[in-house]
């Protein structure tokens, strides 16, 4: 058997980069705009509370009255609003009003709901926590809830009904203690049903299609929360934006033991402040951790060394732990100063943050204006508003950052503004991406996929450096497996890398004018068998140009009989028969692309030049003992649109069984010096005891000149 022809070093044209897995290089061989990202004037509206001397809220004031700045000049006031105190026990319909659903008013429905309060529970606390909050909410649901409050329990469609949030109360601490139930809280159910509030038909249908979208939102959250890891601050922007779909003041009451802000996040706490601003959404947090007691130098699980017990002061237990938690509740005052709520710290009642809200969920004005400056650098722009009366105090927000040019963003931003370009379904164009992918099996039979991205060289953006024009990309693919029987999500598994390449000015420009020369990226992800949603983003890291491809993928489970990988097509081999094995683990698993001292480079676009060869690879598994001991050679057929080639232009096979992995490894290389430009298509019959197999194929291009 002939060893397959390997091609020359390809050091001269491009650079082997990050793994011998992943590989990056010019190879010779569209759509929506993006919804997100893209800085328009949008209408800003800020809440603001006057009082008097005393304290009072002052309701009298009219639009002239007030004077609105930002950064110091002023802004015309556009619209302008008082936003009244939701008075508990008041219907918001009459009792005994019949509700005419053949004729709803939607004009008044809307206008009611987008005056409306909006209050979002969120729990972070311990498991031991649990009933305190629970004590809490069930006060704040029995004593305050009013007409114009509508509320959610960690996820729950928004409601006033009193037995829905009952419900949702229930199993809260159903959950957290592990579905022992929570005390027969359910019991109250019958005698609470007559206090349910009760809004119009047109109301609740405008509630219907607004938590319907908002439970969307929740679930595709859910699903990616597993790229947040420690920056809890990625979640809340994604829950503001979700809150966004309601009209009218959106309130997050959180129950945490802490979030800590450091200079890693800092820059998610602006982008955060920035939306909750835009979204009209408030913070207002809980500290759950203030009831911990621990003793000078810690207690018997978290006490420090020998040196802390005996005093030491650089190395105390209980100054650490005592730092530590003055930093989480740092973040906890920074999350609702900057979006405008309030933070209660050190306070033993978890009732007493409802009683902020409630006292501040009316009885202010709504003042909205469209800023005259409509340039976005990412500056804080600073508010101030000024009211024609005087011995008034005045409250509001101090202000909101501008959308931050990709140029000016910290790695942080550009990380959370890539990854959550995976979740947009509408795909991202600035950056034209081919993508193609192929299956495989590693030698314990477990599958992989392999994929592959084409971007041309002319849509690349590039700068000039001394030796030449850089290129700097970074990459993202996403599997998500798709929802199972049970109602389970597997978390997403990703693939991201960055790269650098540097070429020569003119072979760019030479590159860039020719329609067939194309870069192309290659990696791989060990799947589990099952259904995949699966994306790709790539980003130009000199320009933020995103560029989004997007399919469902199946991963068949393993069979016993004879099957087939892909059959993979490539005009690029290596050489690495010198290189030592590298062991696979599971951050680096198994390379399905090496086989016999080569290593084969998926391509995107399958077009290759005339006169270059083609090289093939494909497996067979469950071959059975007989052929695995005498391995029969490829089967291969080629056509030419519909007709046969009847010459197959082989110019060198190899054949290499694997017992470890049960399979048979092909691989080929085809010339095409002697075929037409064309359409093509390559055919795999795989061996089998009965003479006929079944049989696996690929379609190519061949195209004559880098002109066509």
């Amino acid at each position: 058997m002939r060893n397959v022809p390997s091609l020359p070093s390809p050091r001269s044209r491009c650079r082997l980069l990050i793994t011998a897995s992943i590989a990056a290089c010019f190879l010779p061989l569209a759509a929506q705009q993006a919804p997100v990202f893209k800085a328009e004037t949008a209408l800003v509206e800020v809440e603001v509370r006057v009082t008097d001397k005393t304290g009072q809220p002052v309701t009298d004031l009219s639009k002239e009255d007030f004077e609105m700045f930002e950064n110091g000049q002023p802004e015309s006031i556009s619209t302008f609003e008082f936003v009244t105190q939701p008075v508990p026990g008041s219907p918001a319909t009459k009792p005994g009003t019949p509700t005419d659903r053949s004729k709803p008013d939607l004009a008044e429905a809307a206008s009611e709901l987008s005056s409306s309060t909006f209050i979002y529970i969120a729990t972070r606390g311990r498991r031991e926590d649990r009933r305190h909050i629970f004590d809490a909410v069930k006060g704040f649901i029995n004593e305050n809830l009013a007409p114009g409050i509508l509320v959610s329990i960690e996820g729950s469609p928004f409601t006033s009904r009193r037995s829905e949030l009952y419900r949702e109360l229930e199993a809260m601490l159903d959950r957290s203690s592990g579905g022992r139930g929570g005390g027969g809280f359910v019991d109250t159910l019958a005698v609470d049903l007559a206090r349910d509030i009760d809004y119009s038909a047109a109301f609740e249908d405008l509630i219907e299609e607004a938590n319907d979208e908002f439970e969307s939102q929740l679930e595709e959250i859910n699903a990616r929360a597993v790229l947040y890891r420690r920056l809890r601050m990625y979640e809340y922007i994604d829950l503001i934006r979700a809150l966004s779909i309601y009209p009218g003041r959106k309130v997050v009451v959180l129950f945490s033991t802490g979030l800590p802000v450091d200079e890693d996040n800092l820059d998610i706490m602006k982008a955060l402040e920035d939306e909750a601003t835009k979204a009209r959404v408030r913070f207002y947090v809980s500290d759950v951790g203030r009831l911990s007691a621990v003793p000078p130098g810690g207690d018997a699980e978290s006490a420090g060394n020998l040196d802390s017990l005996l005093g030491n002061p650089l190395d105390n237990g209980f100054q650490n732990q005592a730092q530590q938690r003055q930093d989480n509740q740092d973040g906890l005052y920074e999350l609702a100063r900057r979006t405008g709520g309030r933070a209660v710290l050190n306070s033993n009642d978890f009732g007493e943050v409802f009683d902020v809200v409630i006292r501040e969920s009316g009885d202010y004005y709504l003042l909205g204006y469209y800023p005259s400056d409509t340039k976005q650098r990412g500056r804080l722009r600073r508010l101030r508003v000024h009211v024609r009366r005087n011995g008034l105090r005045v409250r509001h927000q101090r202000g909101y950052y501008e959308e931050r040019p990709f140029e000016l963003m910290s790695r942080t931003e550009r990380n959370l503004r890539m990854h959550q370009a995976l979740t947009f379904d509408t795909p991202y164009t600035d950056l034209p991406l081919r993508v193609d992918h192929e299956f495989f099996h590693n030698s314990h039979g477990s599958p992989t996929l392999v994929y592959s991205v084409g971007l041309h060289t002319r849509d690349i953006p590039s700068a000039t450096v001394k030796k030449g024009e850089t290129v700097k990309l970074t990459v993202i693919a996403q599997a998500s497996g798709t929802e199972t029987e049970s109602g389970r999500r597997t978390p997403p598994i990703i693939d991201e890398r960055r790269f650098e390449m540097i070429v020569d000015s003119s072979e760019l420009e030479r590159l860039s004018n020719d329609p067939n020369s194309w870069l192309h990226y290659g990696s791989q992800m060990p799947l589990e068998p099952g259904i995949y949603d699966w994306k790709v983003i790539v980003r130009d890291d000199l320009s933020g140009s995103l560029g989004s491809f997007q399919t469902q993928v199946r991963i068949p489970e393993s069979q016993p009989r004879l099957s087939a990988s892909s059959l993979l097509l490539t005009s690029r081999i290596d050489d690495i028969s010198s290189t030592k094995p590298r062991k696979a683990t599971r951050k680096s698993p198994e390379d399905v692309l090496q086989v016999a001292g080569s290593r084969f480079f998926a391509s995107a676009v399958k077009s290759f030049r005339k006169g270059e060869s083609i090289y093939l690879l494909y497996d067979v598994y469950n071959p059975g003992a007989e052929s695995l001991l005498d391995p029969p050679s490829p089967r291969l057929a080629l056509y030419r649109g519909q007709e046969r080639v009847e010459r197959l232009p082989v110019k060198g096979h190899q054949t290499v069984p694997d017992h470890k992995g049960n399979r048979i490894r092909y691989m080929a290389a085809l010339a095409t010096i002697n075929l037409p430009a064309g359409d093509y298509t390559i055919a795999a019959m795989l061996p089998s005891g009965t003479g006929e197999g079944p049989v696996i194929y690929r379609k190519f291009q061949i195209v004559n000149t880098a002109t066509e």
